[in-house]
């Protein structure tokens, strides 16, 4: 089992753009474990990730998508395996607007130019 307190603190350490670039990456892994046979054991741990991402990013900066994610996720940690292919286009969807909202995509384009 992962341990949550350590995951929290690092998380908390990162600047606030990070923090949405560690949630867009984290949906980005659910929904590709979600199309994995192999998702029975991961798939939770995952859910209980982002949630635990979305509920910390929420304390800080209130964010209205972010609440809509943090419904999606609860309603599927209820029922896991109701998860399809559906649920995991909307769970990438989700990533790239994270990542969209984050402006690390922006950043690291500015960079390279």
């Amino acid at each position: 089992m992962p341990n949550w307190s350590a995951i929290e603190a690092s998380f908390l350490r990162q600047p606030y753009p990070q923090q949405l670039g560690e949630l867009a990456a984290s949906l980005a892994r659910l929904k590709s474990w979600s199309q994995k046979k192999a998702r029975r054991e991961i798939v939770p741990v995952l859910l209980e990730e982002n949630l635990l991402y979305v509920r910390l990013i929420q304390e800080q900066n209130y964010i209205a998508q972010l609440s809509q994610i943090q419904q999606l996720l609860v309603e599927w940690q209820r029922d896991w395996l109701s998860l399809c292919d559906h649920a995991t286009e909307i769970v990438g969807a989700w990533s790239e607007c994270v990542l969209d909202m984050s402006g690390l995509v922006v950043a690291a384009e500015s960079m390279t130019a």
